[in-house]
């Protein structure tokens, strides 16, 4: 039987149905007789057998005569666009019918029409209702909601966009249907349609820039500040610049690259704080703006087109410590500007006499420093948290200073706390130090300059399994210090854990993880070195004695390993196995364990940790940095390990990728401990974080990163075997298990 004689079969049998079924409709045979001879001009036979069939089943359904009526009314108007278009539309109103019922597919139906304009493509099409039927399926409720706005949504967002805000609904508002209702009505602030921001516009253009005219690719990302950040390598540039028309705004964006780019090329080196005060702090940033324009202005002179028409101030009024840097800012790019006021003539006069050490940072130092005493000689009121630095193209200078233990501060409060959160070196009523304090006191704890949560690092994306894509900037990662131990967090080594930790050191000296070298020209070895052989051959046969050192051999090389290890300090940690030991214990013990191994075995090392609240809050804490020795600091940091919160692994993995791939060595890896599965209180799937986590190893290894993970506990660890393949899960059930694990590791790492 042909292809055609099958869809003529299957055509005939649901027009019977179909005559069968319209029998209980009084009033729907002419609608549908209208639609069919409309579907019949439009589409092939297999496209006339489909849309019937879709047909039948919208009748079997029982979603009402308005249903039918609306679909056969848009089927016989259907003469602009593919046949099939029509029988997926028909299909996905079957599925929204079955989950939200007939209001529902008449809701969408009645509005659909003027909803076409919006779905140029076919794809765009079943996209679109791909994402109403799951909306129907975890929300029905909200299905009439989104019809009435659909179009509406669809002027602002493409296919897409409506993908992403209806799912990032359904992931954000969970089980509450209060909360469903609120988002997909608009009267949520969180659903907010996205309309792109001068920043996602310009993100591409302004990366090629600095790559063009710095030769540096750094990170970019959308800061929630008025203006550029730069720390760490990582540029942040506000989603807007406030009060800056669209017009003005890519001149903006492209001065604020431009500066930022000679910083990370000619700023080479961070000015420690010390005792400086914070209108110091600010002079020398200032100077050392100016440093960097003059020497890219030298290569590159059109950039004084760029930067100066931002530099508007006017020796006018008076003179506060404000203007008066503003003026200085200005004096130092700008030769034709004039202000007859002394201070600010000397800092023009000082930074002149320098120009033949503009290769120099310490000038800035030198300079802002000399300043800095003269200003204060004027008695003029400056209050740090108010100042704004002008203009506005510049960044906040947070990148250019090392404020040793109170890094990661926001700008204001390091300002102000520049010399209070300095210890002091007080004598006491009894004569000694004032400083020697009780650990548990509050003078002791980390200063909390932000909140709890930790200084704000990334942005990054989270991949969407049912999407099959990656959400951008959807995870905010947060740095925070680690805790520091109570008094009562004594080290309890026992024997067995000395024993464990000794064979641990055993093996890890043992392991070679390096590349090898290949010796020639050697007397015996296991393999023939050919050019040595072919020369001994050409001696040879010219007569004269030959070389007998024709072998060559491989012999293992320096170590390169740099190995991280990520720990989950999730709260389910804190819950104990058999033996009465909590997870967190034991992770605590393997990680002190594997630091002292791999230390005494001259690899790099570091030891971080993660838990979640939220995918606005996940912290982050290091331990442990490669260039630290594994000592009693870091074994203290370990012991006040806490437990709390959730784990969303795949941003964690993420994020401690990025410091692994700085590190140049034959062999980077990443190895989890943890207890158990992904999860986070803002997700219900238990697959979507699972399917995250292994996305973002899979991103790892493909930048050569190998990542493995250590299951600690009783748990089946199915989880972690699909994230990273139940070869490279290992399970550590008790402590004394960790040898064989490490060996297991070491095995895994030569293959």
């Amino acid at each position: 039987m042909t292809a055609a004689q099958v869809a003529s079969l299957s055509s005939f049998r649901s027009e019977r149905r179909l005559s069968a079924l319209l029998r209980g409709y009084d009033d729907l045979d002419a609608p549908f007789a209208a639609a069919d001879r409309a579907v019949v001009r439009l589409g092939s036979v297999d496209d006339v057998a489909a849309w019937r069939r879709a047909m039948v089943a919208l009748l079997e359904a029982n979603l009402g005569a308005a249903t039918m009526r609306a679909i056969f009314t848009l089927s016989e108007r259907w003469s602009s666009r593919p046949a099939t278009d029509l029988v997926t539309i028909a299909e996905a109103v079957h599925q929204i019918g079955r989950e939200a019922g007939s209001s529902a597919t008449q809701a969408i139906l009645e509005t659909f029409p003027a909803c076409l304009l919006h779905m140029s493509q076919s794809a765009d099409l079943r996209r679109i209702f791909a994402a109403l039927t799951q909306l129907a399926r975890q929300a029905p409720e909200s299905v009439g909601v989104v019809a009435k706005r659909l179009n509406s949504l669809l002027q602002t967002l493409d296919a897409s966009g409506f993908e992403l805000w209806l799912t990032g609904g359904l992931r954000t508002c969970g089980a509450n249907v209060r909360r469903r209702r609120a988002y997909f009505a608009l009267d949520d602030p969180l659903a907010s349609l996205p309309a792109e921001s001068d920043f996602a516009r310009l993100e591409h253009r302004l990366s090629m820039g600095l790559a063009v005219l710095w030769d540096r690719r750094p990170l970019l990302r959308a800061a929630p500040a008025r203006r550029a950040t730069l720390v760490g390598g990582v540029l942040g540039l506000p989603h807007r610049f406030a009060g800056v028309t669209e017009a003005s705004a890519d001149q903006l964006y492209w001065a604020s690259m431009a500066h930022a780019g000679a910083h990370l090329a000619l700023s080479t080196q961070q000015f420690p704080v010390g005792r400086l005060k914070p209108l110091q702090v600010i002079l020398v940033s200032l100077i050392e703006d100016a440093r960097v324009e003059h020497l890219a202005m030298k290569t590159m002179p059109g950039l004084a087109r760029l930067w100066r028409p931002y530099h508007t101030a006017q020796a006018l009024g008076h003179a506060t410590a404000a203007d008066l840097l503003a003026r200085l800012s200005r004096a130092l790019i700008d030769p034709f500007y004039a202000d007859d006021h002394g201070w600010v003539e000397k800092g023009r006069s000082l930074f002149a006499a320098a120009t033949p050490r503009l290769d120099d940072p310490a000038i800035s130092r030198e300079i802002g420093g000399l300043l800095g005493n003269d200003i204060g000689q004027m008695r003029l009121q400056f209050n740090p948290r108010t100042y704004a630095i002008e203009p506005a193209y510049r960044d906040d200078n947070m990148g250019l200073w090392d404020f040793g233990d109170r890094n990661g501060e926001l700008v204001d409060e390091i300002d102000i706390g520049a010399e209070s959160a300095r210890v002091e070196q007080k004598q006491g009523d009894d004569g000694k130090p004032d400083n020697q304090i009780d650990p548990d006191s509050p003078r002791a704890r980390p200063r909390q300059s932000v909140a709890s949560d930790g200084i704000l690092i990334a942005h990054y994306p989270e991949w969407d399994y049912e999407l099959g894509r990656a959400r951008p900037n959807w995870v905010t990662v947060r740095e925070s210090e680690p805790d520091l131990p109570r008094a009562s967090m004594a080290m309890t080594a026992t024997s067995e854990a000395d024993a464990v930790a000794r064979r641990v050191t055993a093996i890890a000296r043992g392991a070679a993880i390096g590349r090898r070298i290949r010796e020639k020209h050697q007397i015996e070895g296991e393999m023939l070195d050919i050019d040595a052989s072919i020369a001994a051959m050409i001696e040879r046969r010219g007569k004269q004695p030959p070389d007998i050192r024709v072998f060559q051999r491989e012999i293992p090389g320096p170590r390169e390993l740099s190995l991280l290890l990520l720990l989950d300090m999730s709260q389910s940690t804190a819950d104990k196995g058999r033996d009465g030991r909590s997870v967190i214990a034991v992770e605590r013990d393997a990680a002190t364990i594997l630091g002292a191994a791999f230390d005494a075995a001259a690899d790099s090392l570091a030891i971080h940790g993660f838990n979640s609240d939220t995918r606005e809050k996940v912290r982050y804490v290091k331990f442990k940095d490669f260039a630290e020795p594994m000592d009693a600091v870091v074994a203290a940091r370990l012991r006040a390990m806490t437990s709390a919160h959730s784990t969303r692994l795949g941003a964690a993995i993420r994020h401690a990728g990025t410091y692994l791939q700085r590190r140049r060595s034959f062999r980077r890896v990443l190895l989890v401990l943890t207890d158990g599965e992904p999860s986070d209180i803002d997700v219900q799937d238990p697959s979507y974080l699972v399917e995250d986590a292994r996305q973002a190893v899979l991103a790892l290894r493909l930048t050569g990163i190998d990542v493995l993970a250590f299951g600690l506990g009783q748990g089946s660890f199915q989880a972690l075997d699909r994230i990273v393949s139940h070869k490279r899960s290992l399970r550590v059930p008790r402590i004394d298990a960790l040898p064989e694990r490490v060996m297991q590791l070491y095995a895994q790492l030569k293959t």
